[in-house]
């Protein structure tokens, strides 16, 4: 009889005890709240860095191409305004090229002129090529690790995901055309309705001295690369990543749609 007693006094509490633990919330750790949503925060990562991967590629493509600087000495008639013939042109573009992608730290653009080697820049544009050349070397650096980064992502995508990574990709490359896209139609509008105020405040961001503001009327660096070059080149770079999201949503399309 004692013995039932104490079973029956103890059941109860046991019981709620139990109940109790049945009731009580699962706790989720910050690790696991990490591995459960890794590919949503990877894709939104993903999404974000492919834009500017892209847009940098493309500036420090159209930066280091031969075309866009002979089709400026015909589009802006820079034989003429300058006095120099297109060979000596082409020479300060390879130039200016190397310097952007070398250690020298000042840049003494020389062509021929009467058989003899003369420096074509002056010292506050040797100076203000100085300030550009840490932002294109930027630009360059940027890009590397960008693309390093997003192929790190889809490399993880591939061991984590495996299969159901292209749905979740094409899904990003759309969030990232549409966040790109809405960013390019505002620039470009501002572009076309003024250019020159767009290029104004582009120049008091990127530079911390007046160095770039030159005379057009004797500076050969402005006369070379006039303001229409460089729209123009905007121009260009936006064309480009607009390719590049259509190639790339293509071929993600594609891919998927084959592994069905």
């Amino acid at each position: 009889m004692g013995n039932k007693t104490r079973i029956l006094a103890a059941t109860p509490s046991n019981m709620h005890q139990s109940n109790k633990q049945n009731h009580r919330r699962p706790s989720f750790s910050k690790s696991d709240y990490l591995r459960r949503n890794s590919p949503i925060i990877g894709a939104w990562v993903f999404a974000l860095l492919l834009p500017v991967f892209l847009i940098l590629f493309n500036t420090s493509y159209i930066t280091n191409s031969e075309w866009l600087y002979e089709y400026n000495w015909w589009r802006n008639d820079i034989p003429n305004r300058t006095g120099l013939d297109k060979e000596q042109l082409n020479s300060g573009a390879a130039q200016i090229k190397q310097y952007f992608n070398d250690d020298a730290e000042l840049l003494d653009l020389r062509v021929d002129y009467d058989g003899a080697k003369v420096s074509l820049y002056n010292e506050r544009e040797v100076l203000h090529m100085v300030d550009v050349k840490k932002l294109m070397q930027a630009v360059f650096i940027t890009s590397r690790v960008s693309g390093a980064c997003l192929l790190a992502l889809l490399a993880f995508g591939v061991l984590a995901l495996k299969q159901e990574l292209l749905p979740l990709l094409l899904k990003t490359l759309k969030w990232s055309v549409l966040g790109t896209g809405i960013f390019l139609t505002i620039f470009g509008i501002t572009a076309v309705i003024d250019f020159g105020w767009l290029f104004t405040q582009f120049h008091f961001l990127s530079f911390t001295n007046d160095l770039w503001m030159l005379d057009p009327r004797k500076d050969y660096l402005i006369i070379m690369f006039p303001q229409r070059f460089f729209f123009e080149a905007t121009l260009f770079i936006g064309t480009l990543t607009t390719i590049n999201f259509a190639l790339l949503v293509a071929a993600t399309r594609f891919a998927n749609r084959k592994l069905k």
